[in-house]
């Protein structure tokens, strides 16, 4: 059976409201290649004046170019919304003539006018002849053209122009996407189902460079995706369960952005702008996810979650750091728009979620090195040194206290059920490594750089007597290496491995306590190394160049890929 209709049809009558349906027809109008001159997000919180959409278009219907203006309504067009006070489907409609729009567009007052009721479901019997009657009166007798979308209308173009073109275009396509409607909030992690469909979307169709705008059946690629993203979002929201849509669409994003940096996409702005806009989406979904859970960290150990059971032991520090991760990638998205004045804001933010949610500084596994390094680094951004001194040094007293008192340390293979079974049964596992430790060589050049003497000669005294290596992870692909040679991955560089899998690439490189003579190393002369090692790795991203830096965050943290001496040694010399 084909199950198409279904599933769209479905879909549609699910959007209660009217932003919800604003979304995916504009997703549908840029399909049908409407040059959209406004969207309802254009006039948030003003009066739309009944042109929720103002688009132009050579009318299919006769060829002529004309000016549309669509209405948006969701839901059933019924005695109450008909003649409902202020937002009526009636008044409303009658704006769209009474109000002019005013655009730069050439010629657009000399275009004919068409006014398009779309709504997500049908017209009342009752509303029926009234609906009839007012759009005689008010449109066809003065020469305007009047036409209603409804469900049917909207599903058939939604089948015909993205689901049957592109997305569904066959049944396995079809399978996969209804069983991952269905298994949508059933496991923890992204099914495979949504990852073979993403993968027939965007690797199962060739897609060559071309000089010019892209050919329609290329921007259906990019519009399936969107919707995708839309649908998936909207059904998180009717589990209200946010989380849903983070981990999907943070999967998503990730392959969405490697896919175009795999076949050299970005240097077409077209993609660019049409990335942008689901990169604009997927923030303003981080966003509200945050807002829904942003008064937990008001409270004291507010992500604990207290019928969690043994495994909160382990669940709630686990948590914790997912979340920082996705605090610190939205504000890192945000940082060059922030003003100074409103620094303090953001330094009471952070600082008051790692006063209370203070398993931010008790690192499980060593990945966790990536919201360590976010929280100091925002921290120097936003000017608050002694608070990023302060944070240090909590974590370094941790460290020393697991040490001390249960011998071990975060273990560098970040293997979360390793850590499990040691908690539980106090015998380390086979495969818990803790005898190098990347993250302290990191803490010990923010030592450095945040100029903590005393802080360094305890440290050095503590990594000799415990027996630790400090190690780092140096990808080959630096500027200047001269190991590149040593390349195994030679289909990907080194960004195109960061957005798909854990990067390997590179060698470790141990930070030594000792000058050349075995002598302990001075703290004059641990900066004076690290300083001939500040452009150790030196890269140049292709995804900060066209605006998308923070990302590289997620990939970090989401393939378990440890941070490059980068993220870091900028500050190096910035700070005494």
């Amino acid at each position: 059976m084909n199950i198409k209709p279904t599933i769209i049809k479905d879909y549609l009558e699910s959007l209660k409201e009217d932003n919800e349906l604003d979304v995916i027809f504009t997703i549908l109008l840029q399909t049908l290649e409407y040059e959209i001159l406004s969207t309802p997000k254009e006039y948030k919180g003003f009066s739309q004046y009944g042109k929720d959409i103002v688009a132009v278009k050579n009318d299919p219907v006769d060829g002529i170019k004309k000016r549309f203006y669509f209405e948006l309504k969701a839901g059933n067009i019924d005695s109450e919304k008909w003649n409902k006070p202020d937002n009526g489907v009636r008044d409303t409609l009658r704006m769209t003539v009474d109000a002019d729009f005013k655009t730069t567009y050439k010629d657009f007052d000399k275009l004919p006018i068409k006014v398009v009721l779309v709504f997500n479901g049908m017209v009342s019997e009752k509303i029926r002849t009234s609906l009839n009657g007012f759009s005689q009166k008010e449109f066809i007798e003065k020469g305007i053209e009047f036409e209603e979308w409804n469900i049917y209308k909207i599903s058939d173009l939604l089948s015909n122009e993205i689901f049957s073109r592109y997305l569904l275009i066959n049944d396995e396509n079809i399978r996969l996407f209804n069983r991952v409607l269905v298994n949508l909030n059933v496991g923890e992690n992204v099914s495979n189902d949504f990852d073979s469909l993403l993968n027939n979307l965007l690797f199962k169709n060739s897609f060559s460079k071309t000089k010019g705008k892209l050919s329609r059946s290329q921007k259906l690629i990019f519009q399936s995706v969107n919707l995708v993203a839309y649908i998936i979002y909207t059904e998180s929201k009717n589990y209200n369960n946010l989380s849903i849509a983070k981990k999907y669409l943070t999967h998503l994003i990730l392959k969405y952005w490697f896919w175009i940096l795999k076949n050299k996409l970005e240097t077409i702005k077209e993609v660019i702008n049409l990335f942008n806009q689901f990169y604009l989406f997927y923030n303003s979904t981080i966003e509200e996810y945050l807002e829904r859970n942003l008064n937990l960290l008001e409270l004291k150990d507010g992500l604990h979650y207290e019928n969690g059971g043994r495994y909160e032991q382990i669940g709630y520090t686990v948590r914790s750091y997912d979340f920082n991760v996705t605090l610190n990638y939205f504000i890192n998205s945000l940082k060059d728009k922030i003003q100074k004045d409103q620094y303090k804001s953001y330094i009471f933010r952070i600082n008051n979620t790692l006063q209370n949610i203070n398993v931010l500084s008790r690192p499980l596994i060593d990945i966790h090195s990536i919201p360590i390094i976010d929280n100091i680094n925002l921290l120097i951004y936003f000017g608050d040194i002694e608070s990023a001194k302060q944070y240090l040094l909590n974590i370094l007293g941790y460290l020393k206290f697991l040490k001390k008192n249960y011998n071990k340390f975060p273990d560098a293979s970040n293997n979360i059920e390793s850590v499990i079974k040691y908690t539980v049964t106090s015998v380390k596992p086979v495969y818990y490594i803790d005898s190098i430790s990347p993250l302290l060589a990191v803490l010990l050049e923010y030592i450095a750089i945040l100029d903590l003497d005393q802080t360094y000669y305890e440290t050095r005294k503590f990594v000799i007597e415990s027996d630790i290596t400090l190690g780092l992870f140096v990808p080959h692909h630096s500027i200047n290496s001269i190991s590149k040679h040593l390349i195994e991955n030679t289909e990907n560089d080194l960004e195109e491995q960061l957005f798909s899998i854990s990067v390997n690439d590179g060698y470790q490189i141990e930070t030594s306590m000792f000058s050349e003579f075995n002598k302990e190393l001075s703290f004059e002369d641990f900066k004076n190394k690290l300083l001939k090692r500040k452009d150790e790795f030196q890269y140049e991203y292709r995804t900060d160049k066209y605006g998308f830096s923070s990302l590289r965050t997620i990939a970090h943290y989401y393939f378990k890929t440890p941070y490059f001496p980068d993220y870091w040694r900028n500050h190096i010399n910035k700070l005494k």
